[in-house]
């Protein structure tokens, strides 16, 4: 007796096959096609979490697993830059050379 309902994993892999082809293929720019390659991998990278949540909806599981992605990329480079309240003023001046 086969399974009736598609595992998660598979299920994200379809839905992902199906955005590539009614979405993915109208950008036009190269950086918009990186864009969503990047988001393709970042659905994909927290296929195991979205696998234990109960919900069902896939749409939900998958745009979650992008935001957290995004956010922790978000954080790495925060904690990257240096912190502007401890840059001495003089360091926002125009520069006066000609």
């Amino acid at each position: 007796m086969g399974r009736t309902v598609p595992t998660y994993r598979d299920a994200l892999s379809e839905l992902l096959a199906r955005w590539e082809r009614e979405f993915g293929r109208a950008l036009t720019s190269p950086a918009d096609r990186a864009a969503f390659h990047e988001l393709v991998v970042a659905a994909r990278r927290y296929v195991s979490q979205g696998t234990l949540m109960s919900s069902g909806d896939l749409v939900e599981r998958a745009l979650l697993s992008v935001l957290v992605d995004l956010f922790r990329r978000s954080l790495e480079r925060e904690s990257a830059l240096p912190a502007v309240a401890e840059l001495p003023l003089e360091s926002f001046a125009p520069d006066e050379s000609p």
